[in-house]
């Protein structure tokens, strides 16, 4: 008799699980909450443009890694049918601007390298070292085959061996974050380029790591962005024989004593808020783990590691952003890839912003119509920003809606500042924030 697997959660995670789930012969259940599926992983459309707000670049999405395997067998570079879909790659990282130079870092290291050093001859010694951890962190692989916890340890060890090189940077940067490291430069900009991307309080592996992605051409975005993966990923669950309930949110997780007593339980199915009751041999719970233990689970099931991530928010940051779009009349050349520049005091969310960015969403046609542009502001925020919207929107929605609205159009003023000749072609078109992703 065939197994069944009731997962919940119908986004990235869940779908995956799904996906595996059918092709190992189980039957499996998906129930997301939401009318769509697909989680964060999505993306919808203004007046003709298309806003993606997930997929910045895909780590190893190029058929040179082994993960690239699993990358097109649940939906993020191929389809039901088999066919791979294309991973656009970026040629930039970001630039950084700062009185009236510039500094760029591009996707091919040797020229980022070259640039940097002709920009700031002073800090030789830091550019040498930065270029070549991020070249060494183009070790970094996605463990494919198994978890590292269930590898055996032939296959524990040839994959820790290919990992050498990047363990090396790490340990060379370990404990600097982006602020140390941006301190360790002499020229003003680098000071600033550094800090600009992450939070200074990010430690400088992550941009070291994600900047190796980049470069190594396994850093892209799927055709189409992220909506089409989600629809990828849901078509390919069908197609193996998986259903999918969408709108139906889950209540609590069943339990009943284990076989293997000594207090023990086990999940037997889900009760669903609508009342009705689902059992199944597994349950796999694909969503946030705050809600999880919030609702579905008491929080004494919580594993350990993420007890203490909890207890010790301290250790865990967390962010998110607040994002601005508009669309152009034109296909906007005068902006590129995300770039950063001094810009005068304003004021979001009970933080000034000195800085800003900019973005042109064109790295995929599907962005925008023809002949015009989508050009994209974000700003980071951390969890004080957040409580500062989520009290606004459940508060006063008037007043959530129109601090929106003055950020938006705040920001546009110092946009146009910085590429006056786009004055009278650009117009808001979305803004979302923090407190817009639960």
């Amino acid at each position: 008799m065939t197994q069944k697997i009731i997962i919940i959660g119908g986004g990235v995670a869940g779908l995956t699980a799904g996906i595996y789930a059918q092709k190992a012969g189980f039957e499996s259940v998906v129930y997301e909450k939401n009318p769509v599926l697909g989680g964060q992983c999505t993306g919808w459309e203004r007046k003709g443009f298309y806003i993606d707000n997930c997929i910045t670049w895909l780590t190893n999405g190029a058929p040179k890694f082994p993960v690239y395997k699993m990358w097109k067998a649940v939906g993020f570079l191929g389809d039901q049918n088999g066919n791979e879909i294309p991973c656009r790659q970026h040629d930039t990282f970001w630039t950084s601007e700062y009185n009236g130079q510039s500094y760029t870092f591009w996707a091919d290291l040797d020229r980022a390298e070259k640039e940097m050093l002709e920009l700031s001859p002073q800090d030789k010694k830091e550019i040498k070292s930065f270029f070549k951890a991020v070249r060494q962190c183009q070790s970094l692989r996605v463990p494919y085959t198994a978890p590292l916890d269930m590898m055996g340890l032939g296959e524990l060890t040839a994959f820790g061996l290919k990992m050498i090189p990047v363990g090396l940077a790490m340990a060379k940067y370990k404990n600097c974050d982006l602020n140390d490291l941006a301190a360790r430069f002499k020229h003003p900009l680098l000071q600033r380029a550094f800090k600009d991307y992450l939070p200074g309080d990010y430690l400088a592996s992550i941009m070291m790591n994600a900047y190796a992605s980049i470069a190594n051409g396994g850093g892209g975005v799927p055709d189409g962005g992220s909506f089409k993966v989600a629809q990828r990923m849901v078509a390919i669950y069908k197609s193996l024989g998986g259903v999918c309930h969408a709108g139906a949110p889950v209540k609590q997780i069943l339990l009943e004593d284990s076989p293997k007593g000594k207090g023990k339980k086990r999940a037997v199915g889900i009760l669903l808020e609508s009342g009705e009751k689902v059992l199944g041999d597994f349950v796999i719970p694909s969503c946030d783990t705050h809600y999880l233990f919030e609702n579905l689970l008491d929080k004494k099931y919580m594993p350990p590691r993420l007890k203490f991530a909890y207890e010790h928010p301290e250790a865990h940051k967390n962010g998110s952003t607040f994002h601005v779009v508009y669309e152009c009349s034109t296909p906007a050349p005068e902006i590129g890839r995300r770039t950063y520049y001094e810009c005068r005091p304003l004021e979001i969310a009970g933080v000034t912003l000195t800085r800003l960015n900019m973005k042109n969403y064109n790295l995929d046609p599907v962005n925008a119509p023809a002949g015009k542009a989508l050009i994209e502001v974000k700003v980071l925020e951390k969890e004080p920003q957040f409580l500062y919207w989520k009290n606004l929107r459940e508060t006063d929605k008037a007043a959530y809606d129109a601090a929106k609205q003055k950020a938006a159009d705040e920001i546009l003023e110092r946009l146009l500042e910085r590429v006056p000749s786009l004055k009278g072609k650009l117009s808001y078109l979305d803004s979302w924030t923090p407190y817009t992703y639960t």
